[in-house]
């Protein structure tokens, strides 16, 4: 079986997501409003869809990729 390159931007996005539902559970974060609290990560998810729905580059074939030597 081959492996796969890590996606660190799903790793970094589920960590977030996962302090946001615990941050939720537990009643909040010391001396934070929770008043905040859904406002914040309804922007902070905003932007994570926008960077997320940007669009990969492809090659453009005027480069062509290195070759590794053995």
């Amino acid at each position: 079986m081959t492996r796969h390159p890590a996606d660190l931007f799903s790793l970094v996005t589920g960590l977030l997501a996962l302090g946001a539902g615990l941050v939720l559970l537990t009643g909040g974060l010391g001396d934070v409003p929770m008043e905040w609290v859904g406002p914040l990560v309804a922007i902070g998810l905003g932007v994570v869809i926008v960077f997320g729905a940007r669009p990969r580059r492809e090659p453009t074939g005027d480069r062509v990729p290195p070759t590794r030597e053995a």
